[in-house]
């Protein structure tokens, strides 16, 4: 079972993800802040983050560009989620391997995921 890490600071999207996800079959964690991030990061050993934009206190581009320069975590896939459609080279440019706008159909989401774990056991991400 793949386990995803979820971190966006609005509660009900968090908890709509956890569902949909562990329908899906994934294991999930949802976190609210970025606080500890990598700490965390590196017990669980997630196999895939999902990181929103705009995190309450920081900007998650910022905590994109941290975890892709950490030697441990720079591999796992991270997708970047948000509700501004615009800003899909600012998050590829962080270092996310893929990008989400919101409002996403679950397809699309469910796509997405897939296609960051396949580049990642191919040693592409």
């Amino acid at each position: 079972m793949d386990k995803v890490l979820v971190v966006d600071d609005d509660q009900e999207i968090g908890f709509m993800l956890k569902l949909i996800l562990e329908h899906r079959g994934f294991s999930v964690t949802v976190l609210e802040r970025a606080e500890n991030l990598e700490e965390i990061i590196l017990r669980d050993n997630f196999d895939l983050i999902v990181l929103d934009m705009l995190i309450a206190g920081t900007k998650g581009t910022d905590v994109c560009t941290v975890l892709k320069s950490h030697p441990k975590i720079k591999s796992i896939p991270i997708l970047m989620i948000t509700a501004f459609p615009d800003s899909e080279k600012i998050c590829l440019e962080a270092g996310a391997d893929e990008f989400l706008s919101k409002p996403f159909e679950m397809k699309d989401l469910i796509s997405k995921i897939n296609s960051s774990k396949n580049a990642s056991r191919k040693g592409i991400a």
